[in-house]
């Protein structure tokens, strides 16, 4: 009687639906192709205040617009945040006085004001549809 108990727990815990989404992330007004673009998902803002990306998707830069896809994406809040490496150093650059030189965004096109965002101003939502959002490289 254990056993049978048992396995119908077990496969009920593998028939459990897991509803992932797709999230297409728009990034508009790249002014070259030189370098990556480095683009950070965080889940939650007790990951983004750490950096602990929960996906993360580098791809060559494409003057004008591109689109960045992460798959199978759990319901939950989200924001991203990326930087255009224009001299591929894999670093984030700024000048003397510490303002960025390389371009960079948020989702929501979040406004960058005596500082990065809050989590709040670059969250949004997956739930159990597919998610499109925009931001315009700040250069």
């Amino acid at each position: 009687m254990n056993f049978l108990t048992l396995s119908t727990l077990s496969l009920s815990l593998f028939i459990l639906p897991v509803s992932a989404q797709t999230v297409q992330f728009n990034i508009e007004g790249i002014q070259h192709d030189k370098g990556k673009l480095y683009i950070q998902l965080f889940k939650g803002e007790n990951n983004f205040k750490k950096g602990e990306a929960h996906n993360v998707a580098i791809v060559n830069a494409k003057k004008g617009q591109l689109t960045v896809t992460f798959n199978d994406v759990e319901p939950g809040d989200y924001a991203i945040r990326y930087f255009h490496d224009e001299n591929n150093n894999r670093d984030f650059d700024n000048n003397m006085f510490g303002m960025p030189i390389e371009g960079y965004g948020f989702s929501n096109n979040a406004p960058v004001n005596f500082g990065p965002p809050s989590y709040q101003q670059m969250t949004f939502i997956v739930s159990d549809v597919a998610v499109i959002n925009s931001s315009t490289v700040n250069y």
